[in-house]
């Protein structure tokens, strides 16, 4: 069996002028395959992995192309085309993703980003877009867990913090009291799980938690050190703007990690900074 908005593995059966054929292995269903949208060199027989979808007259395409998310997925996605019937966005592949105006929870327009959840219907297997996530968002099921490192898609900044796409299955929060580096809306990055909300949202970090958060944070100051004649003015009273912008972390962060490296020996805490301590 073929199934649409997600990955199949297919056989190359037959082709012809026009393309490639695919079927599945306990299923005599196939899926057409243009050059344009598979590898350069196909052969009858070889096994692809391949994204399937609907064409203009509904018949099943194959695309070696993975779209940035699949039925039952999020991700950040920028309107390519806007209609009298609903908007366009670009998810990665040649054909746009429809998000019809009844799936808009406000309107969308032309050159904006929106995070989308692709969904299908299974009557005539369409895939389209939404961003009424509401109802999606409270009823997942995780397959994750505090404390756990995940990729995260930072994608609309909000009063509390940047929306954020995690694994491509949930959406959560980074609040902005913890972030500590420049965010680049729709670029991954690596994050860790905080706290799985009961409302189904998620709230993560950008920086390990708990002691490797600290042992890392060392390691940023002693290299810092290094680089800078093995002294640096900031310490326990500087003010928290200027150790983020030098250090990239928080106060508390710092102080906590001064204090290890202090006990280690491997620093020198002064009332005008720190200095590293030179290993005779």
């Amino acid at each position: 069996m073929i199934n649409v908005g997600v990955l199949n593995e297919l056989e190359v059966c037959d082709e012809n002028s026009s393309g490639y054929y695919l079927k599945a292995a306990d299923s005599d269903e196939k899926a057409f395959m243009p050059p344009s949208l598979g590898p350069r060199e196909v052969n009858i027989g070889d096994q692809l992995k391949v994204f399937i979808y609907l064409d203009t007259s509904d018949c099943l395409l194959a695309t070696t192309n993975f779209p940035n998310a699949m039925v039952g997925q999020f991700a950040l996605m920028k309107v390519a085309e806007t209609t009298h019937f609903g908007a366009f966005m670009n998810w990665g592949i040649t054909k746009d993703l429809l998000i019809p105006d009844t799936e808009q929870k406000e309107p969308i327009r032309y050159g904006e980003e929106h995070i989308v959840r692709v969904c299908i219907d299974e009557r005539t297997e369409k895939i389209y877009g939404t961003t009424k996530l509401g109802k999606h968002i409270q009823s997942s099921k995780f397959d994750i867990e505090e404390g756990q490192e995940v990729d995260l898609v930072p994608a609309l900044k909000e009063e509390l913090g940047y929306r954020c796409v995690i694994n491509r299955k949930f959406i959560g929060m980074i609040y902005h009291n913890e972030i500590f580096k420049e965010i680049i809306p729709g670029k991954v990055l690596k994050g860790v799980v905080k706290k799985i909300r009961q409302d189904g949202l998620v709230d993560c970090a950008l920086q390990v938690q708990g002691i490797q958060n600290l042992y890392d944070s060392k390691d940023v100051i002693l290299n810092y050190l290094k680089e800078n004649e093995g002294k640096s003015d900031l310490h326990d009273k500087s003010k928290p703007d200027d150790i983020k912008a030098t250090l990239g972390m928080s106060k508390q962060t710092f102080k906590n990690s001064i204090g290890m490296l202090y006990r280690e020996k491997k620093i020198i805490i002064k009332k005008d900074g720190i200095e590293l301590v030179i290993e005779k």
